[in-house]
């Protein structure tokens, strides 16, 4: 009989369903839209089919399989142990008992995680991460988050909420960010402050952001990040300093990272990341610069490999991690 895992990766606009064989490799995967706006039951109903449907296509010729667990990563404030979402702002959601529901589904253990965490979780056991002891996974997209691994054990804190990456201050008389602190990273670097930044600028009279504007359609209210990068890969001078800001702003928080958890990776993930070394070299100035060398000079920085699937491969491997932590060198 096969033992499987099953990770799920619930966002406010996409669902992702994994299943990992008891080595840890992804074997099936199936994504649909979430339809945040359908309600919880909805969203937890089409969760719960979309699962077996993936099973069934997967196991076709075969009934001989165990799910030994399934993992559900979630982006908000979570209870993971009662497996309560307790706001996800994406989701619409308010204290729902995810765990207990999917639980009562599938008659296996279900644990529910934070988004982040369950992506360094991923990437450090089947990713870029993997035989590595001590590493930061950094996703930088819509906002900034991640997970860390130290001693070859992924810190979870006193309630699981170690690592809000994006919520380190880099600037106390910045602007006010909605978790109540001012100047967050993630008010200088991620997907949607980078483009808020350059819709602003717009608005004020800045004449730079023609080529990043015509990308959008000429509607500066569907201007993306995505432009911003795209519009520098094409020449444009003004698009390519506003990555080398945000860069160096994410750069500025990756050393109070660097200087707090002394890693020997740092693994950048996120839809914002894939903007390259436009972003990236500004961040490792930064570091260089400003960090101190004995802690700085001897880390990597990579690209994470698991793209989209990083999530659920993550939740999916949370049953192999907790039952037996991965070997480390």
């Amino acid at each position: 009989m096969e033992i499987i895992y099953i990770g799920i990766d619930l966002g406010g606009t996409k669902m992702l369903a994994a299943i990992v064989d008891a080595g840890g490799k992804l074997i099936a995967k199936a994504k649909e839209e979430t339809l945040a706006e359908r309600g919880a039951a909805d969203t937890i109903n089409r969760m719960e089919a979309m699962v077996r449907r993936l099973l069934a296509e997967t196991f076709a010729s075969s009934s001989a399989y165990a799910v030994w667990g399934i993992g559900i990563a979630v982006a908000g404030i979570l209870d993971p142990r009662q497996g309560t979402v307790v706001l996800a702002t994406n989701l619409r959601w308010e204290n729902v008992p995810l765990g207990r529901l999917f639980r009562a589904r599938f008659d296996c253990p279900v644990q529910v995680m934070n988004d982040a965490n369950a992506a360094a979780l991923g990437e450090w056991m089947a990713g870029t991460g993997a035989g590595a002891k001590d590493l930061i996974f950094v996703t930088v997209s819509t906002g900034i988050g991640g997970g860390i691994i130290s001693g070859g054990r992924l810190v979870l804190g006193a309630s699981n909420s170690a690592a809000e990456l994006g919520h380190i201050s880099i600037d106390r008389h910045g602007p006010l960010c909605a978790c109540g602190n001012r100047g967050c990273i993630e008010l200088y670097a991620s997907g949607n402050s980078i483009a808020r930044i350059v819709r602003d600028e717009i608005a004020a009279g800045e004449t730079g952001g023609e080529a990043i504007l015509r990308l959008a359609g000429g509607d500066p209210e569907r201007l993306t990040a995505e432009h911003v990068a795209a519009a520098a890969s094409q020449g444009s001078a003004y698009a390519a300093d506003k990555l080398a800001q945000a860069g160096a702003a994410l750069g500025i928080g990756m050393i109070s990272m660097i200087h707090l958890m002394n890693p020997k990776l740092v693994i950048l993930g996120g839809g914002v990341s894939r903007s390259g070394r436009l972003l990236l070299d500004p961040m490792r100035e930064t570091v260089k610069q400003y960090g101190i060398p004995g802690l700085v000079d001897g880390v990597e920085f990579k690209q994470a490999q698991l793209g989209e699937d990083a999530g659920g491969v993550g939740a999916a491997l949370w049953w192999r991690y907790a039952e037996q932590p991965v070997p480390v060198v």
